[in-house]
């Protein structure tokens, strides 16, 4: 939901104000380590230095706070509330910039797992004291903002995305943020008017990349794809985020061709992202190559992404399923379990498969 790199810019930001000035003395090298890991997005270097920590007897709350970052970038929602409970439990009682970001991971945590009746109270207790502290932040307004939506608030909700969007009126990730929360709770047509108003007063230093992402929530697709095209021709462009949102574009209008060809020839040139491997994989499914899904999915398991690995590991298995394969499917899924034996869903496609 938020931007990944700047909340862990604030991550930093905050332990190190935390370790400069506030709370507990201890010292916290291996969890300024796992920090820089999780930032890096090497999860199994952070989770051994945060083993390190724990064992060490480092600072609790610091440990607990990124022990929680780390489950929430994993997708493993509920040890990250835990952690980040945990986390929050250790305060000294005086709200701090680190405490306030700690809310934000809590309350994604919260949405991603579904549970809005406690993100709504938590809202009360964090995102409004952050507010009612003088504390002009829009992750916190945005964040009320949702819990309201939520609560069957919408003008109170509106209110609050209204002043989180002017106090950042050029974040259009914001106002995607906001356009999906409204959108999903039955609103879609105040979402879009709030990114056609990005395109219709359009800031002349708007990226191509930026009005292609709009244009795609949209629903203009052909705009979209000439604008992530250009995008992709650029320079100094992070190309990865253009790419999988370009063959998307495709994927949207059923041609999985035209998404295959972007992403294999992004590929061709940078082999490096499981992400793309991934969504190569599932266009190749659809297309009935399940050959080459597998090796899709093989191919970005190679890269040992911890934030990939399990969605590349159940599509492998979807993709053996799919040709037939399901002695080979039930393999990997006794794989799957070892490796995630918390997943109910694949405790039950488990069971399946050794009915075939």
């Amino acid at each position: 939901m938020y931007n990944r790199r700047k909340l862990l810019t604030l991550l930093l930001i905050s332990a190190v104000a935390f370790s400069s000035g506030c709370g507990s003395m201890k010292k916290h090298n291996n969890v300024d380590s796992a920090v820089l890991h999780i930032e890096n997005l090497e999860y199994q270097e952070a989770e051994e230095s945060l083993n390190a920590a724990e064992a060490a007897g480092e600072d609790a709350r610091l440990l607990s706070r990124a022990r929680g970052i780390l489950y929430r970038n994993l997708g493993e929602y509920d040890k990250a509330v835990d952690e980040l409970l945990n986390s929050l439990a250790h305060s000294d009682g005086i709200p701090r910039e680190m405490d306030f970001d700690t809310n934000y991971y809590l309350a994604d945590s919260y949405i991603k797992l579904g549970r809005y009746n406690v993100l709504a109270a938590f809202s009360r207790r964090a995102c409004f004291d952050i507010c009612r502290w003088g504390k002009k932040d829009k992750d916190a307004l945005y964040m009320r903002g949702v819990a309201k939506l939520l609560g069957d608030d919408h003008d109170g909700a509106m209110s609050d995305f209204n002043k989180a969007i002017s106090l950042a009126p050029k974040d259009y990730d914001l106002r995607i943020m906001i356009y999906k929360a409204l959108s999903s709770n039955g609103h879609e047509e105040e979402g879009a008017s709030i990114l056609e108003a990005c395109l219709n007063n359009t800031d002349p230093n708007m990226t191509n990349y930026e009005k292609g992402q709009i244009s795609y929530y949209l629903g203009n697709n052909a705009d979209a794809q000439s604008y992530l095209e250009l995008a992709r021709n650029e320079r100094d462009a992070q190309k990865a985020p253009v790419v999988l949102l370009l063959g998307q574009t495709g994927e949207k209008q059923g041609d999985y061709n035209y998404a295959i060809s972007v992403y294999k020839t992004f590929l061709a040139e940078d082999s490096n992202h499981a992400d793309v491997y991934n969504q190569l994989g599932l266009c190749q499914i659809k297309m009935g190559d399940y050959e080459g899904a597998v090796a899709a999915f093989d191919a970005g398991l190679m890269l040992d992404d911890a934030q990939f690995n399990r969605a590349l590991m159940l599509n492998e298995i979807t993709a053996y399923e799919y040709a037939g394969n399901f002695a080979q499917a039930k393999t990997l899924m006794e794989k799957y379990r070892k490796a995630y034996p918390d997943d109910k869903d694949a405790e039950r496609e488990e069971i399946f498969l050794s009915t075939r």
